[in-house]
């Protein structure tokens, strides 16, 4: 059995609470390694709130074939413990899966709205990210030569300095088998056959291109704010693990500066949610939190991206509903207009798009938009009563079916 600390004091500030979790030595052996020892589960209210560490036989190349413990946290009522239907939400490329999907700010938390809605909420840190390993990410001197002189000198580094790993950490597949290795946790432990999957920005790729090799363990599919080019390699390249570093720097003033890029409408944010998403960013990277010259968090240096592109979408056999907000710039919306129209395989699917908002709704004032049609697709598979189509939220909320 592992111990899993909640570690520096800002996780007590946090007030986080950790589980215990029996490890088993990899994803075939679940069955003898089911047993969650729940130690400090938090209810609040109504609802339980539990981490996991789920067993894992990496496939990330720097940690391949070793044992790893993937970080997951579920949100469920408890009297809907072992009755509720079951979602996974994956987060994108920058971001780790608490400030995504369970922000502690008034109404905003979409793994708590799930589980007030009867869902069984869960997410979880990919390699890289939050509580997850994050293998070669210790070592400041794999981030990139030019972050380390700007952020890292001198705090952190005499210096710059080469890195230890002149590689890229994860891949497309190893994400891929890291949801897998959780899915077939949550099915076993749940009861389930299928799961359903919420993926944001990169988490599209990661949910969608797994329902695609996966149809048989896949409910439903909600995919906001999508990255899809109908360019992408359907395999890997040549070489792995790619040439480059494991590690990219994001900055807190960054992070604000791209997000009041993002304000063209009166009203668009709360003020107030920003220094929670801050606070919850830093306290869920322990470690580079306390690097650099300004405030920073790490993530994994992005690789090159495969296997989500026409021929992979035309597999994906969920029920699909794919969001996206019109001011969006990280994933221009005519990403995701391209995966509906290339999503020819599914028998019921259904597009919007949102007014006012633009690649973090689930952080703006119209996030209601985001989890009551969430809420709504993974319970009947319609959005407002309708199985196809595409459809328009105005600035006011209102909406309209397009043509």
């Amino acid at each position: 059995m592992k111990r899993f600390f909640a570690g520096p004091r800002s996780l007590c500030q946090a007030s986080l609470w950790i589980t215990l979790a029996v490890l088993g030595p990899s994803a075939s052996a679940l069955a003898q390694s089911q047993e969650a020892v729940e130690s400090k589960a938090r209810l609040t209210g109504n609802i339980q709130t539990t981490d996991y560490l789920v067993p894992h036989i990496s496939t990330v190349p720097a940690t391949v074939g070793k044992r790893v413990s993937l970080f997951v946290r579920e949100k469920v009522q408890t009297r809907k413990i072992g009755k509720a239907p079951v979602v996974l939400m994956i987060a994108g490329t920058t971001v780790s899966a608490l400030p995504a999907f369970d922000v502690p700010f008034e109404n905003y938390s979409w793994m708590e709205y799930l589980a007030n809605a009867g869902f069984d909420a869960f997410t979880l840190d990919l390699t890289g990210y939050g509580l997850s390993p994050r293998p070669m990410m210790e070592n400041a001197c794999n981030a990139a030569a030019a972050d380390q002189q700007t952020l890292l000198v001198p705090k952190t580094l005499a210096q710059p300095c080469p890195p230890a790993y002149p590689f890229r950490l994860t891949t497309s597949q190893s994400d891929w088998d890291e949801i897998d290795a959780v899915v077939d946790y949550l099915r076993q432990r749940r009861g389930v056959d299928k799961v359903h999957l919420i993926g944001w920005s990169l988490g599209g790729p990661r949910a969608g291109g797994y329902a695609a090799r996966h149809p048989e363990k896949v409910d439903k599919l909600f995919i906001y704010a999508p990255l899809y080019d109908r360019l992408e390699p359907s395999g890997p390249p040549a070489v792995l693990p790619e040439a480059g570093v494991p590690i990219a720097i994001r900055t807190i003033s960054a992070f604000y500066t791209t997000m009041n890029s993002t304000v063209k409408c009166a009203n668009q944010f709360n003020p107030g949610i920003r220094d929670v998403i801050r606070t919850t960013m830093l306290t869920f990277d322990p470690l580079g939190s306390t690097w650099g010259s300004e405030e920073l968090w790490r993530s994994p240096a992005q690789n090159t991206r495969w296997g989500w592109n026409p021929p992979s979408v035309r597999q994906v056999k969920a029920p699909t509903l794919v969001i996206s907000g019109d001011l969006d710039a990280t994933a221009p919306q005519v990403q995701a207009t391209n995966l509906f129209a290339d999503l020819v395989s599914v028998p019921q699917k259904v597009f919007v798009h949102v007014a006012c908002t633009g690649h973090t709704t689930v952080w703006e004032n119209q996030h209601m938009v985001l989890l009551d049609a969430s809420v709504e697709w993974l319970k009947q598979g319609t959005y407002r009563g309708n199985f196809n189509g595409s459809f328009a939220v105005d600035a006011a909320g209102q909406v309209r079916q397009e043509q």
